[in-house]
């Protein structure tokens, strides 16, 4: 069951404004450190985001899946729309699924889910690898619509990572763990029961 991004988020939940502010960045240094505050806040968004198992600002992700489920569950949240539904018919033709033929699930739970239409099944498809793929759109919207906890976990990350720099990271410059600082995301969190 392949996930993955398609399509990254064209705004960030906080800005590179909000972060100097943040961090009282002092105005001398101008904006030598801009692209190295830029991709922290990147950074800061996709660990928020591993973390809560989510999506923040819109962007589009694909499920493939070897044959139709009873239900297919879109683990990364909340939903805003379903693209489209492709699978590979019995004769291994791409066919699209007709939005009339399913129906999308995503009140009242941490991720959506679709099920065959009232009275329909799901088709039959070729048995292979990767055979049904469903393209959505995750994400609360743009940056105002973002959770504050979100934000202020960013803050507080960035801002860590900004009076640390060189301490306790790797050559990949991965975040440090936050184990008490990652309890603000607990309102976020997309957890499975």
């Amino acid at each position: 069951m392949p996930v993955f991004r398609t399509v990254e988020p064209t705004v960030e939940p906080v800005s590179l404004a909000d972060v100097k502010l943040h961090i009282r960045h002092d105005a001398s240094v101008g904006t030598l450190e801009d692209a190295m505050l830029t991709r922290w806040i990147k950074g800061a968004r996709e660990r928020a985001e591993h973390l809560a198992q989510r999506a923040f600002c819109t962007q589009t992700w694909n499920l493939t899946l070897d044959q139709f489920p009873e239900a297919i569950e879109l683990p990364w949240s909340p939903i805003q729309s379903v693209s489209s539904v492709k699978y590979r018919d019995a004769s291994n033709v791409l066919q699209t699924l007709d939005p009339a033929d399913y129906k999308v699930d995503i009140l009242g739970r941490r991720t959506g889910y679709i099920v065959p239409a009232y009275g329909l099944t799901w088709p039959v498809t070729y048995p292979e690898i990767n055979a049904v793929t469903v393209e959505w759109v995750a994400g609360y919207g743009d940056a105002t619509a973002v959770p504050a906890c979100v934000v202020d976990w960013m803050l507080l990350v960035i801002e860590d990572r900004y009076s640390n720099r060189g301490a306790n990271y790797d050559v990949k410059e991965e975040l440090r763990p936050h184990p008490q600082l990652d309890r603000i995301l607990d309102p976020v969190l997309n957890l499975r029961v």
